[in-house]
């Protein structure tokens, strides 16, 4: 009889175990087909997997976040460094830092030379790891959850709840479009993007920011110091790294100069501050200064920390040659180019003026205009269509506070083809808002901000960001909108 009570107490606490909602989730998760595995994200398992193949080789491996990915010519690196294999292990900011430093771990080599290079933000500069994004990244190779430190890993299975939930939306394998998406990277880790415009032009060539170019909503301060934690966490790697015959550098990502908040002396004070702190508390070398990695505009692309082709050779170039003066302590052996320019890219806008456009003021930026107020006259209307021509040139952004005190509830934002941009708090103070409609199905025609700042914590809360249903997917899993994903909703065009 009391065998029987065990082997019937065993059954309910299996029975249990097996049907708790931890299990069914996993059991769940194990049987979701995979649907990141072609997005931006899924190149992480791609660059692990080159680390591997280059275990053995002398490297020289640029660690850090898409300002890497979109900042180098590694095979340009090569020719100027032979005997070493460059491997550009740059990403995603909204991963984290970290997580690139952790994964480089297991592949460091005697004679490495490792740069960690952080954009040039506080998020960036810091121990910030999202959960979220990395299991969308790992999704092809869930092993590489096991090179994780315990905390992160704690992270990852406490969100994997919120994984499995929000991969359960889409019933087939997502196929990004544009730059971000898997195959977009070469055989060294670098962004390589081939497609060109209506006019021929690669698209990746010019700067794609709209008219004002650069990107308003991720504007760059320098007034700041490395925390403390960073900097031990970085020293520790340090120490790591040299037990294997490496050596860890820090340098420093590119920033459009039109996007720096301070000018003049305050720039030079904040620089000397921030680079200060960075001598003070690393003990690894700093390769180069912010300074020299302050860049005119014509040589990014869709980002204040993402260059272009010409613009990539020209980090690279300045990169060079702070090793042969930081590290190596030499002059410089190799041929400097002069590396051309970019143009802007063309506009092709003509018609009248959008009827809507006497509703508002304009801010004139030189070739196109952006939304600066709504008339106090029409601050009673409850849904409106933007405008999209004004004075017979293209309006192309959204300034701060654009609606503030207006009692708008629904705004339909039309689709005009180019660059557009949205500032961070361009819906504040807009407070009846519920329903913003896009029509425009290229998520990468409208520049936010790629941390969610775009809206305040109680607008997100209330508002619909409503996109063409052929583009949810697109906009879900876009560089710049994915942080919006739980906003969007799809509609159809009728």
């Amino acid at each position: 009889m009391k065998k029987l009570f065990v082997k019937i107490l065993l059954f309910i606490v299996a029975f249990a175990i097996i049907t708790s909602p931890l299990s069914l989730l996993l059991i769940k998760g194990h049987q979701q087909e995979p649907v990141y595995t072609k997005t931006y994200y899924a190149a992480l398992v791609d660059k692990v997997n080159l680390l591997e193949k280059h275990k053995n080789d002398k490297k020289i491996i640029l660690v850090g976040g898409s300002n890497v990915a979109f900042g180098f010519d590694s095979k340009y690196l090569e020719n100027i460094f032979p005997e070493y294999k460059v491997i550009n292990f740059g990403l995603y900011a909204a991963l984290g830092t970290k997580i690139m430093v952790d994964l480089t771990k297991d592949y460091i080599n005697t004679g490495d030379m490792i740069f960690v290079i952080p954009e040039t933000s506080t998020q960036s500069m810091s121990l910030y790891f999202n959960a979220s994004n990395t299991l969308k990244a790992i999704e092809d190779n869930p092993s590489i959850y096991h090179k994780l430190d315990s905390d992160n890993k704690k992270e990852i299975i406490g969100e994997y709840y919120n994984f499995v939930k929000e991969r359960a939306k889409y019933t087939e394998e997502i196929v990004p479009s544009g730059v971000y998406k898997r195959t977009n990277f070469n055989e060294n880790g670098d962004i390589s993007y081939l497609e060109t415009d209506k006019f021929g032009v690669l698209l990746r060539s010019q700067n794609r920011m709209g008219e004002i170019h650069y990107d308003p909503s991720t504007l760059v301060d320098h007034n700041f110091e490395i925390s403390d934690e960073f900097a031990q966490y970085l020293n520790k790697y340090n120490s790591y790294a040299k037990n294997k015959g490496a050596n860890v550098y820090y340098s420093f990502s590119p920033v459009n100069e039109l996007s720096l908040i301070q000018s003049n002396d305050d720039l030079e004070n904040s620089i000397i501050k921030l680079y200060s702190s960075l001598k003070n508390k690393l003990e690894l070398l700093i390769v180069g200064n912010p300074r020299e990695y302050i860049i005119d505009p014509h040589y990014f692309f869709d980002s204040n920390f993402h260059l272009n082709d010409n613009g990539a050779k020209l980090r690279t170039q300045i990169f060079a040659k702070n090793i042969y003066r930081d590290v190596l302590n030499k002059p410089v052996s190799f041929e400097v180019e002069l590396i051309d320019k970019p143009e802007y890219p063309k506009i092709d806008i003509n018609g009248e003026d959008s009827v809507s456009a006497k509703y508002f003021d304009f801010l004139d930026n030189g070739t196109s205009y952006s939304i600066l107020s709504i008339k106090n006259d029409y601050k009673e209307l409850k849904e409106i269509v933007l405008p999209t021509v004004y004075n017979q040139k293209p309006v192309l952004g959204i300034e701060k506070e654009a609606f503030k005190g207006s009692l708008l509830e629904k705004i339909i934002i039309p689709s005009i083809g180019l660059n557009n941009y949205f500032k961070n708090g361009c819906f504040d103070g807009c407070d009846n808002l519920v329903s913003i409609y896009l029509e425009e199905v290229n998520p990468d025609l409208i520049n936010v901000s790629y941390t969610g700042e775009l809206f305040s914590d109680s607008a997100a809360a209330q508002i619909t960001i409503f996109v063409p249903s052929e583009s949810i997917t697109l906009y879900s899993t876009n560089y710049f909108w994915g942080a919006y994903s739980k906003m969007l909703e799809g509609y159809k065009n009728d």
